[in-house]
């Protein structure tokens, strides 16, 4: 399959087409404040609010298989999500950046075809490679930050699910 973009070109299947931006995340010290100080102070709400739990099977993080439980509030904000994340257990990129950084911006997420696998390796041509990788119960669905904070600024998430596709 040809991915294509009329504002942009036909690009091969080797290559990387990114099309839009569905969500922006921000990495907090503390889900709860942050998302009460949205609220009030910006109206934004109401939140979905998520706990969730990655095993070792599950997550990879630096290419070691890690366990980490996050906390995220999020809000559809028109076309794109506004996530707010906190690490609660385990080694995570986003716990990573609140040392070096502090709170702030920490990635877009970029919808890209499936599976999750044969995208990954696109990337890694480009020499791109995963930072930290989630699957999902389907094995071709799930995500990965990439390492592209020196390239382009930010960490993209890649988002590899079939609602997307």
């Amino acid at each position: 399959m040809v991915l294509s973009d009329k504002r942009i070109r036909t690009i091969p299947d080797n290559k990387i087409l990114l099309k839009e931006v569905v969500h922006v995340c921000v990495v907090v010290k503390n889900v709860e404040k942050t998302a009460q100080i949205f609220s009030e102070k910006f109206g934004v709400g109401p939140w979905e609010i998520r706990e969730k739990h990655y095993p070792k099977s599950k997550a990879v993080i630096h290419g070691i298989p890690t366990e980490y439980t996050l906390k995220l509030r999020a809000r559809k904000m028109g076309a794109i999500t506004l996530e707010l994340v906190e690490t609660l257990r385990g080694k995570t990129i986003y716990q990573e950046y609140l040392e070096k950084h502090g709170e702030g911006i920490h990635h877009i997420g970029i919808p890209t075809p499936l599976p999750l696998r044969d995208e990954l390796q696109k990337w890694e041509k480009q020499g791109i490679k995963p930072l930290q990788i989630s699957n999902l119960e389907a094995p071709e669905e799930g995500w990965a930050y990439m390492d592209t904070q020196n390239l382009v600024g930010c960490i993209l998430e890649i988002l590899s699910f079939k609602k997307f596709q």
